[in-house]
């Protein structure tokens, strides 16, 4: 079948019309079309869609040969910058590459009513515990402002907080805290940058020392650190992460499991126990309590940091992970009844999204449905 054929056969795809011997010859066309004519098939027939809603995701089992095409195909370099459009063109590719897989997708179908509460996605907020004891809640519809602790400065405003200089009391500690559906940004005193994700906390002095400048983490967060000969110090539970100047990210929740950290760029040096690795540019580690050694991988960066970027995205990813995002994110709970889905998902959704447009998503899948019982999200298989 030609590619002209092919583009001739889109309208009677998008209506579900086509014939038996067209869909075979669909099926065939796509073992052998390269990500090219896929990319291009995929842009006619979103166009053709007329800008109709559609969703989908992919299991994890999705064939192999099938989910690295599609990967090929998706503009990922040049994602549009409203991202309901994007998950409109992860669909239509979808849509393209899973005749006849048994994927679930849906096209011109209202959404099920998985949530008749609207939950909304979380926010720019803040406490800042200040070294006296006291509380400052940062974020919402706070102006700039300033406030004095000791000789150091502290501007404020709906985003980030920063200090203003590096005079201050070494020994006077003041501590970050985003709680659930929250996240938050500081500049520390030497103007390295740190994005607080939800349900975290960042303690730092007010003023760093000549000899090393250390903070805690619990949580998560990405630090572009300001290039020093003096040390940057991450300590989280028993991880310690070295670095003098580079951007990186750390996962430190307890849920979990061990910390994580993951180079993006520059380099680092991991301590857990007696277990010290060096690491360059796309690697992480992740300490194994059995064997008591950081083990190293080689992640996609962009499924690490999507959440500074506002997204989710999910590789292969249980619904009972994704669940732990999206309740820290949305701050809510999780109730799961009966038996636990046990299908994995991948695909890429927008934070700014409200919960109910997230369980759509999910449930296209059939493999997880979801109710809401007030704050809490109930989930069945």
């Amino acid at each position: 079948m030609t590619i002209t054929a092919i583009k001739n056969l889109i309208p009677l795809l998008v209506k579900g019309q086509q014939s038996a011997e067209q869909q075979q010859a669909f099926e065939t066309w796509l073992q052998l079309a390269s990500p090219e004519e896929l990319s291009e098939v995929m842009d006619l027939y979103y166009d053709a869609l007329d800008g109709e809603d559609i969703i989908s995701f992919m299991p994890a089992d999705f064939p192999a040969n099938f989910q690295n095409r599609m990967r090929a195909a998706l503009p990922t370099q040049r994602l549009p910058k409203k991202p309901t459009r994007y998950l409109r063109i992860a669909a239509a590719v979808a849509l393209l590459l899973a005749a006849g897989t048994g994927v679930l997708l849906l096209t011109n179908k209202p959404a099920p009513k998985v949530a008749e509460q609207v939950i909304k996605p979380g926010t720019d907020k803040a406490i800042l515990t200040l070294a006296d004891g006291r509380k400052v809640e940062l974020g919402g519809s706070q102006n700039d402002s300033i406030i004095q602790s000791g000789v150091q400065v502290i501007q404020l405003n709906s985003t980030v907080i920063s200090y203003a200089g590096t005079s201050g009391d070494q020994h006077s500690f003041n501590t970050l805290t985003t709680p659930r559906g929250a996240q938050f940004q500081i500049v520390l005193p030497d103007g390295s940058r740190v994005w607080l994700n939800a349900v975290s906390s960042l303690r730092y002095p007010v003023a760093f020392s000549n000899q090393h400048r250390t903070v805690e983490l619990s949580g998560q967060a990405y630090f572009d650190v300001t290039p020093s000969t003096t040390p940057f110090i991450v300590k989280s539970g028993t991880t310690s992460i070295e670095v003098l100047g580079t951007d990186f990210d750390v996962m430190a929740y307890a849920e979990e499991g061990p910390v994580t950290t993951t180079l993006v760029k520059g380099s680092i040096a991991v301590q857990a126990g007696s277990s010290r690795k060096q690491l360059q540019p796309g690697e992480q580690v992740t300490y194994n309590e059995t064997k008591k050694e950081l083990v190293l991988s080689h992640p996609a960066i962009e499924e690490v940091i999507a959440w500074k970027e506002g997204e989710f995205r999910f590789n292969g990813v249980s619904i009972i992970a994704i669940m732990r995002q999206l309740s820290r994110w949305y701050d809510v709970d999780i109730r799961y009844e009966g038996p636990l889905p046990t299908t994995a998902f991948s695909g890429t959704l927008s934070r700014k999204e409200n919960v109910k447009q997230i369980l759509y998503a999910l449930e296209a899948t059939e493999a997880a449905h979801f109710t809401i019982e007030g704050n809490t999200i109930v989930v069945k298989k």
